[in-house]
């Protein structure tokens, strides 16, 4: 299935990158293969992730190595991802980009 990364999502984890980058030489760029391997992960499989606590359509996929979650919606011809959230900072803020 196709998949959908919204801007603001990108950019999240573009910075986050970024940071691990400056913390450790390469450290960015595992994040992001990471992130890759979640989005083929949810790409193969959109509807195996369990939905987030409170929604009936919004789903998961946490991250193995770093604490970071993918919350995406299946979508009949894509899926939405809607953020790349960290998984101690803002719970829920991603809610307002729900279209």
């Amino acid at each position: 299935m196709k998949i959908v990364v919204l801007d603001e999502a990108d950019a999240e984890l573009t910075a986050a990158a970024d940071w691990y980058e400056q913390e450790r030489e390469g450290l960015g760029e595992d994040l992001l293969a990471e992130a890759d391997r979640v989005l083929s992960a949810i790409a193969a499989s959109p509807t195996t992730w369990p939905l987030v606590a409170g929604s009936e359509i919004v789903r998961r996929f946490l991250f193995t190595r770093f604490p970071y979650v993918a919350y995406f919606v299946v979508r009949d011809e894509h899926v939405l991802v809607l953020a790349f959230g960290h998984t101690s900072r803002m719970p829920g803020y991603w809610r307002n980009r729900l279209k």
